[in-house]
């Protein structure tokens, strides 16, 4: 299983692995990479991911995931069908929405969105309350608390 710095790395831009940072023809005048050379929709296209397929592999590239970990987190369906749902889209809500498992400014889109969110897989992690406690951990008294 990967680690944190396995994550980090393909996180942390267009350097990752199978991309030519050479590629990048930044146009005059502009911030903007040529996103069709790395397969990204145009800039304001994520209107073009009505297809499921599309979608999970647009946000394989965009979160550094390969797609059998998005579909793992139980949330693919539920979250192509939240960007459906938002008449602006855009890459870093997109981002938001996988990781957080809410589209900024909203609350999460299910109960269970939160605690599957990409954040806690990054650093192998799980949201506070969502698991069990572990093994054997019955096996001793709780505290009272008394030292809080």
């Amino acid at each position: 299983m990967p680690g944190f710095d396995d994550y980090h790395h393909r996180l942390s831009g267009p350097v990752g692995e199978g991309l030519d940072p050479g590629a990048l023809d930044l146009g005059a005048g502009t911030d903007e990479p040529d996103r069709a050379a790395y397969g990204f929709p145009a800039s304001g296209d994520l209107l073009e991911l009505t297809d499921f397929a599309d979608f999970l592999r647009f946000s394989a590239e965009l979160t550094g995931f390969d797609e059998s970990e998005l579909r793992d987190t139980g949330m693919a369906h539920e979250h192509h069908r939240t960007l459906l749902a938002h008449r602006v889209r855009d890459e870093h809500a997109l981002v938001h929405l996988w990781y957080v498992g809410a589209w900024p400014d909203e609350p999460p889109a299910s109960p269970r969105a939160h605690d599957r969110g990409l954040m806690w897989r990054t650093f192998h992690g799980a949201a506070p309350g969502s698991t069990a406690p572990g093994h054997g951990s019955w096996a001793e008294a709780p505290q009272d608390g008394a030292g809080r």
